[in-house]
């Protein structure tokens, strides 16, 4: 297996001529050959987030499309030797460009594959393979769930700077790019860094810039309009991955990269971290995230993907350890849980941490995730800051009464009905964005009609009069109940005030006229 991939000295230097026009052709030849995740799949093979060495054989048999595509894919995906002959004849100079920069060699009569690519997001991303047996302590993933996690939680817009710390393969780097001048991006394992340039140079963007280091220490205290980082945050007794370990003790490596984000953001900015930290016994799970962000003159969203106990987590963490190496699993187990209780840890908690530099009184907000997410989240991210930045400034009730609101991103509100007395009741409702972070908002059915109303074409105090007479509930109690919804939808990030200027902005969105906040206009189904 190769663990000296594409740093290797045997490859022209970054930079060159001789690389600069291999790596064009190697480009050239994945966009001719549809090497992406569309043209994958119509080889066969759905890609994914990368292929494990568990799903070749299955995967090896699937594999029916034609050429060269498919000699891409049993070299780059499946990781098999390609006869040398068959090879030329189908991609013909793309074999010595592969050659020059080390993503494959020659052995006798075969080509042999020295790193796996994997289409992601409109990227093609160079990494190193998932191999049968234990990863090596240098290893360099390609996309993962924490990474997709991380990039659909980031707030994309256009910036100046962005800052990628553990940059690993690079993909994160590689979609700041997109919306960043430049990008800088760290990482402690010089493979990655390796990686993270080269991706870079395969997906055509010349405003990433690596700097091997430890964390900030490459970059120093200068100021980033973004940062974004996916650090080696698992809790272990281990140290002997760079990509998962950290050689800070408990929850430390979140600690530090959180606050030293927030110090190297410029006013306005956003940061994104994804991190686990120890919960304390009997405090909410985010207390500890709450005393990290403290003064750091940074709003804070904390999201919450869950917590789990000491053997939870070590299970969750050591699959691959179960399946590689059964008979010496329990006492890996042991070890972990040994660990976790001579550091008095009884609970993990794992979620992302979001950052926004602010001067004035800063606000911490928590939400947790219970559903999978639907997608990217940075405009519903952006929503629950400007909602939070709303509701600091209210200050009673009769303000947000006077106050109007929309729901008009696209969303769902899902109805269960029991039958009743020869009829259907609904016994439950509950909302949520198509597109966004996993937030459900329980709806109470007999607030349904209040929920319709939220256009923007009326304050919330006329909703409720108007609710209110129509059903004959108690206006007080319709009072109370429909601000609090409002407070729940604005810090979930699926209202947003408006002026009266604004109007039903569904309605003069879609170029109709303004009539009744019906369910097809309002993008509900049940």
């Amino acid at each position: 297996m190769n663990t000296t991939p594409v740093s290797s000295t045997a490859s022209p230097p970054l930079g060159s001529p001789e690389r600069s026009e291999a790596i064009a052709r190697i480009r050239s030849l994945l966009e001719r050959a549809d090497y992406s995740a569309a043209g994958i799949a119509g080889a066969g093979v759905d890609v994914g987030l990368g292929v494990r060495a568990t799903d070749v054989p299955t995967l090896r048999r699937a594999l029916a499309g034609g050429e060269p595509v498919a000699s891409l894919v049993r070299l780059f995906v499946l990781g098999d030797d390609v006869p040398a002959n068959d090879l030329e004849r189908r991609i013909g100079r793309g074999v010595a460009a592969l050659e020059a920069v080390r993503f494959v060699e020659r052995r006798g009569e075969a080509i042999v594959p020295l790193l796996r690519l994997t289409p992601w997001r409109g990227f093609v991303v160079a990494h190193d393979a998932d191999p049968a047996g234990e990863l090596w302590p240098t290893h360099v993933a390609g996309p993962t769930p924490a990474g997709d996690t991380l990039a659909d939680l980031t707030v994309r817009r256009p910036v100046a700077t962005a800052l990628d710390i553990g940059s690993g393969s690079g993909v994160l780097s590689l979609l700041a790019a997109r919306h960043a001048m430049t990008v800088v991006a760290t990482d402690l394992n010089p493979a990655a860094i390796a990686y993270t340039a080269l991706n870079a140079e395969l997906n055509g963007l010349a405003n990433i810039e690596t700097r091997e280091g430890d964390l900030f220490e490459p970059v120093g205290p200068g100021r980033h309009d973004l940062i974004v980082s996916n650090p080696p945050f698992v809790i272990a007794p281990d140290t002997g991955h760079i990509f998962r370990h950290s050689s800070l003790p408990r929850d430390h490596i979140s600690r530090a990269v959180v606050r030293g984000a927030a110090e190297r953001l410029t006013e306005g900015g956003f940061a994104h971290v994804l991190c686990n930290w120890i919960s304390a016994p009997g405090a909410p799970s985010a207390a500890v995230v709450d005393e990290w962000v403290a003064g750091t003159g940074c709003d804070a969203l904390i999201l919450i993907h869950g917590a789990e106990d000491p053997l939870a987590y070590a299970i969750r963490w050591n699959l691959r350890a179960q399946q590689l190496a059964p008979a010496a699993y329990p006492g890996t187990l042991d070890r972990w849980l040994a660990y976790f209780a001579a550091q008095g840890i009884e609970s993990v908690t794992s979620g992302a941490i979001i950052l926004r530099r602010r001067n004035g009184s800063n606000w911490r907000h928590t939400l947790e995730i219970k559903v999978e997410k639907r997608g990217p989240a940075g405009e519903q991210i952006e929503a629950v800051f400007r909602a939070q930045d709303y509701l600091a400034t209210v200050g009673n009730d009769q303000e947000m009464l006077d106050a109007r609101f929309a729901v008009d991103a696209p969303h769902r509100l899902d109805q269960a009905l029991v039958s009743a007395d020869g009829g259907y009741v609904i016994e439950s409702a509950t909302l949520v964005l198509q597109q966004g972070v996993g937030i459900p908002v329980a709806i109470d059915p007999d607030l349904i009609p209040v929920l319709l109303r939220f256009d923007g074409s009326q304050t919330v105090g006329e909703i409720v009069a108007e609710v209110a007479e129509g059903t004959g509930v108690h206006r007080g109690q319709l009072t109370a109940r429909t601000l609090r919804l409002v407070r729940t939808l604005l810090e979930g990030g699926f209202a947003e005030p408006r002026s009266a200027d604004d109007g039903p902005r569904a309605a003069a969105d879609a170029g109709e006229p303004a009539g009744d906040p019906g369910a097809d206009d309002r993008g509900i189904s049940a």
